[in-house]
Parts: structure tokens; sequence; C-alpha cells
């Protein structure tokens, strides 16, 4: 259908696209002339509407259509933001550290962000072990969210007494969010006086805790590789599958 100007003017109001190539370099005179006459622009918008309803669903198409391509723009945007930030702490990610397992060489293919009050992050930490199983190939690092008390705690048991300790009192914390973490401690048989709590220590938390933030990560656990970053639990057989891509 050949559509008249001010048809054509009206129509760029619901459908820009089948508007514009139509309209050319009369658009602006004839917007200038509907917009000031609110009452006949109103008018003739309906009378147009009520002629050609399939504008309605036209004007929905297009809009779903300009959507979806500025999501998938802002999408690949904030991928490739990802990455270089990763690329740029590759080293402080992925480098081989005593709280890591799995193959012994590095560098690590997936790094997990977890805080010590946190049962979701002991759950992916266990998923995660059992995925090294799989996997002998590959290297998993652990790194800290967060640099509490509690989180303080648990680092420095893990260096006076090793990982199994560190676990325990990890799970213990986690079955108790209400109890501070040094009574937690003590019921464990420990006394948090007798931690070699170092600066050195201290420091390395709060680099940890940091890495989480610079990332823009906000979620409990959180994991990082190489190509992308994760926020929150993800079951193993989904992880299986990226780190496999």
């Amino acid at each position: 259908m050949m559509r008249p100007p001010r048809a054509l003017a009206l129509v760029g109001l619901v459908a820009p696209a089948i508007a514009l190539a139509a309209l050319g370099a009369r658009a602006d005179d004839l917007w200038q002339s509907l917009q000031s006459d609110p009452a006949l622009l109103g008018q003739e918008l309906r009378a147009l509407l009520l002629e050609e309803p399939e504008l309605i669903e036209q004007t929905r198409a297009e809009a779903r259509r300009r959507m979806a391509a500025d999501a998938a723009s802002d999408l690949a945007a904030e991928i490739a933001g990802d990455r270089a930030t990763i690329a740029d702490l590759a080293e402080a990610l992925f480098n081989v550290t005593p709280r890591g397992f799995g193959a012994a060489n590095g560098p690590a293919g997936i790094t997990l962000f977890t805080a010590a009050r946190c049962a979701d992050c002991l759950q992916a930490e266990a998923e995660l072990r059992a995925l090294v199983e799989e996997m002998p190939g590959l290297r998993v690092e652990r790194r800290s969210l967060s640099d509490s008390r509690a989180d303080l705690l648990a680092r420095a048991l893990e260096k006076a007494k090793g990982a199994e300790a560190a676990l325990a009192y990890r799970t213990a914390l986690a079955e108790a969010p209400e109890t501070d973490a040094d009574t937690v401690l003590r019921q464990t048989g420990v006394d948090p006086q007798s931690l070699p709590m170092s600066d050195r220590l201290r420091a390395d938390l709060a680099a940890e805790a940091a890495l989480f933030t610079r990332l823009g990560l906000d979620a409990s656990p959180s994991y990082v590789m190489p190509d992308r970053l994760i926020r929150g639990a993800m079951p193993g057989i989904v992880l299986k599958r990226y780190l496999s891509e």
C-alpha cells in the first residue's frame, strides 16, 4: 500500500523503521507540522491505527528486534570486559597455591571464591573435588571473597593444622551461623589465640577479597575461568561442560 506523506509521518510514531525510508528528507517538516497540533496528531494517529491495525504488531516486532539487538550488544560488551579483567588478574587468580587441589601443575583451570560461613561454598568445593577425579588434568584454586574474622581464622587454621582441620571448621561455621567465629573454633578444640595471625596472612586474605571486588563478583560462591565469570553455585555437570569447551 502506498501511504500519503501524512500517514507515513504517523507511521513514524508507531513504526519508525517502516516510515523513515519512505519519508526521506521530508520527515522533519511533517513531524513539525503534526507536533504543532497535538489534538490533530491524536486524531490522525487514531484514524491510521483503525485503518491499518497491523501497524501495532509491526511496531511490537520492531521493538522486540531492537531490544534483542541491544541486549546482544550489551552482553557482548560485558563478556569482553570480563575477559579483559580476568586476563589482567590471571597471575593472582590462577597461580598454584597450597589451597588448590587437583593436578599438581598450574595454572588452574578454574578458581573458586568462597566465604567461611557459606554452606553453598562447601557444596561447590565438594563438587569441584569430585570433578578433578573425573578430569585428572584439572587444577582448582581456592580464593577467599571475604577477609572477615571467620575467614581469617579459617586461613590461619589451614596454615597451622592443614586443609582438613580448616574444612571441619568452615563446616561448623556454616552449621552455626549465629555463633561468633571464635566460639565456633573453640568448640572444635582449637584456641584462636594459638593460631599464627601474621600481617602477611591478613594482607593475603585482603588481597583475595579485593580480587573478588575488582572482578565485579557479588555472590558466594563464584567461579572464575580464563574466559568467563560465574556468579552463584553451579552444578558440577555444567562446570564440566564449560571446562571441556
